[in-house]
């Protein structure tokens, strides 16, 4: 397509065509009009909204702020799965409401699993999951996804409508069962963009899980580039967290030593650190200490046998 330039015909495209259509005065802020006190204030005030995870509860090491995306990564059978169910429970019992899309399970079985870890228990009774349905019935919405590949383009639309329901945290478990296949990076980076723009545009923020790399070795310390696939999906993400079994650690009882590797984290401290605990197989929940033998309650106290307030009895 060609366009008449000052008499001269280029395309549209030319540099002489896109920069006529510049006005600097739209394209670029004037700082003569800030107001320094308000921004100030709204910075203020977006850096004070952000939820937090079971491994690191106060926010100390790690936040998570709406409008931004999280990758999860870590090899089979290292629990990244199993802390992102406390990481639901966790959030719901601050009274957010999750979505989880976990395109590798029955979504059945993954409401068995989150009750699980909120019971602390392998064997929920039907009263504690009659606990967790009436508890989270308003919290929790799961994807009614039944296996195979699943489009990426509906999954974040159903992410941007429930939204509008007042849904803050998106899991999607994982980029493996998406339509984005695993050698078109560019394919993934455009997956990515679509991920960044849903998250802003809906003020949630999604959780990826994406598979890493092989390692040469279990020992090594994975980094940002060992995420499979394209690296640009990391790269837009504000978080990309690697959960691991502590190479050198032993196995106490149930307690296998853990490691939630921060491997980029775009806002609050951007330390990239280590954060440390264990995993505890009995009640499927992470702990900070090798001694911690209670669990930790994610449902009201009736859920657990005990009185719902001061007098009563269980």
């Amino acid at each position: 397509m060609q366009r008449n330039f000052a008499g001269i015909f280029v395309e549209a495209d030319a540099p002489e065509f896109l920069e006529a259509d510049i006005e600097p005065a739209r394209e670029v802020i004037d700082l003569n009009t800030l107001d320094v006190k308000g921004l100030l204030a709204d910075y203020e005030r977006r850096q004070a909204i952000f939820d937090t995870a079971p491994f690191d509860p106060a926010g100390d090491e790690l936040r998570f702020y709406p409008d931004g995306f999280t990758i999860w990564s870590g090899f089979p059978g290292n629990g990244k799965t199993s802390l992102l169910r406390q990481f639901a429970c966790h959030l719901m019992r601050a009274e957010k409401r999750v979505f989880i899309a976990s395109l590798e399970e029955n979504p059945m079985d993954v409401f068995y699993r989150l009750a699980a870890v909120a019971l602390g228990t392998q064997n929920p009774t039907e009263d504690g999951l009659q606990w967790c349905v009436d508890h989270w019935h308003d919290k929790l919405r799961l994807w009614s996804y039944r296996r195979g590949i699943a489009e990426h383009a509906r999954l974040l639309a159903v992410i941007r409508v429930l939204a509008r329901q007042g849904v803050t945290h998106a899991i999607i478990d994982s980029l493996a069962r998406l339509d984005v296949h695993s050698g078109d990076w560019e394919a993934q980076r455009l997956f990515g963009n679509s991920l960044e723009a849903t998250a802003a545009i809906a003020h949630v923020h999604v959780h990826l899980v994406a598979h890493p790399r092989k390692l040469m070795n279990s020992a090594q310390e994975p980094d940002l580039n060992d995420v499979a696939g394209s690296a640009d999906i990391g790269r837009l993400a504000d978080n990309v967290l690697f959960v691991r079994k502590k190479p050198e650690g032993a196995v106490v009882g149930d307690l296998s030593p853990m490691q939630i590797l921060v491997r980029k984290q775009r806002y609050h401290t951007g330390a990239c650190n280590s954060i440390e605990g264990y995993f505890d197989r009995r009640s499927k929940q992470f702990k900070p200490h090798l001694h911690d033998m209670g669990i930790i309650e994610y449902l009201p106290p009736g859920a657990y046998g005990r009185p719902m307030y001061p007098g009563a009895r269980a």
